[in-house]
């Protein structure tokens, strides 16, 4: 009875003991977030009205991300790396140990630069965009120059492009794409939906009701996103986009349908993409649709130049998508990845070439100034679709407006054409909202903007007074050479 007793006790010693060194440690960390937010000057509030998204404010997303996200994803492009390794050394040979030893290394110094707040460093080396990233770091002001202090898409941005240049200084890796296997398993997953939404979908008429449909689903399609949500969307997908209306908080795709069928012809539609997988596929879908339906002649796909933000688009994913659609044994989608490779030889679908300008820090409105033949070229089509969070705070410049604000007045100047936003949002910036819509939304869960589970499509519209109102390519060509 008295040992019982005494077991009790100790048990319940040992538990309060525990407990105690939870509590301890947790105060200990808390002290230490306070002394480090004291020395880098990061201040207990929201992002204030017209400021830029910045760490420097410590509620907001921006402050979540760099602290918490990105050391936590570069820790796992570690683990990754290791668990990987035998597979990796099959491919690229015995030698691809030492890079991975060395790469590794690196990305645990990036991990900590960023938990430190050291200050951005030029690149080496002579890629093809090195000049111009080492160009903007050197014009940065001291205070902007810092993970936490600096602009949330320009220190996000950097974080991507210098992972990739710690793979490009490899022997071995130089070309790998660390982020493929994720996008491969990502679309491999979700091969049945795939079936069943080109069925679905098949011989849809040309009329304003199935082109919004066509529209919404590229919209929640971009809810797949690997930096987000890890979790394939439902089988169900179809049926579930009636449910999906009510997170829908603003909807111009009816003026976005009067674009189209009012434009000039040639109508050339852009597509700025966003993810790989099952977004990409509906991209692609829509893209179908608009030849199909006549209500474009040709689409045009811009993709990024390297691995960014997990699971974007680069060349290789859209070459890979279209040889995993051709040659799938599920007969549907066989027959759209012919369809695609036939667009594709006319013509009527084009991967654009390569440009380092998507992934660069550079927001939209200066496009025009920084590389005037990318604007031009966007301004020959009618419309140009950019898809999800980063294209959208790229297209606001990662400013905090006021969420009334119309989103033409938020591009700043940027309108080559009309432009469209299609985004599930999954950060705390946005613009075009009706009155009263964010604190409803707050006040329901004051989280919502990060989750992806609201979405918006919208357009500001170039009103063209011709269809000669193009910009010739030799004045393109002559501004670049200035």
């Amino acid at each position: 009875m008295l040992s019982d007793k005494m077991d009790q006790s100790t048990e319940m010693t040992s538990q309060t003991d525990i407990d105690s060194v939870v509590v301890r440690s947790a105060a200990f960390k808390q002290t230490e977030d306070l002394a480090f937010n004291d020395r880098h000057l990061i201040y207990d509030i929201a992002t204030k009205a017209r400021e830029e998204l910045s760490g420097h404010f410590q509620r907001s997303f921006a402050y979540f991300t760099i602290k918490h996200r990105s050391p936590m994803m570069v820790a796992e492009m570690v683990s990754f790396l290791h668990d990987n390794e035998p597979k990796i050394m099959e491919i690229f040979g015995a030698y691809a140990h030492f890079d991975l030893k060395r790469i590794s290394w690196s990305l645990q110094l990036l991990r900590d630069e960023i938990k430190e707040n050291h200050e951005f460093k030029v690149f080496q080396g002579k890629a093809p965009d090195s000049e111009a990233w080492n160009q903007f770091i050197r014009n940065l002001d001291e205070d902007r120059n810092r993970w936490f202090s600096s602009v949330w898409l320009h220190a996000e941005c950097y974080l991507y492009r210098r992972i990739w240049a710690i793979f490009r200084r490899s022997d071995t890796l130089s070309s790998y794409d660390y982020f493929a296997q994720k996008k491969i398993d990502a679309t491999t997953s979700v091969v049945q939906l795939m079936s069943i939404v080109i069925t679905g979908m098949r011989g849809v008429q040309r009329s304003q009701e199935n082109f919004q449909r066509m529209l919404k689903l590229a919209l929640w399609s971009n809810r797949c996103d690997l930096s987000i949500n890890k979790e394939a969307p439902s089988e169900e997908f179809l049926m579930l986009m009636a449910d999906y209306e009510s997170d829908l908080l603003v909807d111009e795709s009816g003026d976005i349908w009067r674009v189209l069928t009012e434009a000039w012809d040639p109508v050339y539609v852009d597509i700025v993409c966003d993810n790989a997988g099952f977004e990409l596929f509906t991209d692609l879908l829509l893209a179908e649709y608009l030849i199909e339906a006549g209500l474009a002649c040709r689409v045009r796909f811009h993709v990024k130049a390297i691995p960014w933000f997990i699971s974007d688009v680069t060349k290789q994913d859209f070459l890979w998508m279209l040889n995993f659609l051709r040659r799938h044994e599920i007969a549907e989608i066989a027959s759209f990845g012919r369809r695609l490779r036939r667009f594709m030889r006319n013509r009527s679908i084009i991967l654009c070439e390569t440009c380092y300008f998507w992934t660069s820090p550079h927001d939209y409105s200066q496009m025009k100034n920084l590389l005037p033949c990318l604007y031009v070229s966007l301004s020959e089509a009618a419309l140009v679709i950019f898809k999800g969070d980063l294209n959208y705070r790229k297209l606001l410049g990662d400013i905090n407006w006021e969420y009334t604000s119309p989103l033409i007045d938020c591009l700043r100047g940027f309108l080559p054409t009309s432009v469209c936003a299609l985004r599930a949002i999954k950060s705390d910036i946005y613009c075009g909202l009706p009155t009263c819509m964010v604190e409803w939304l707050t006040e329901e869960d004051r989280h919502w903007m990060r989750t992806g589970k609201k979405g918006v499509i919208q357009v500001a519209i170039m009103h063209r007074l011709s269809g000669d109102a193009l910009v010739e390519d030799l004045q393109c060509k002559h501004h670049s050479k200035e």
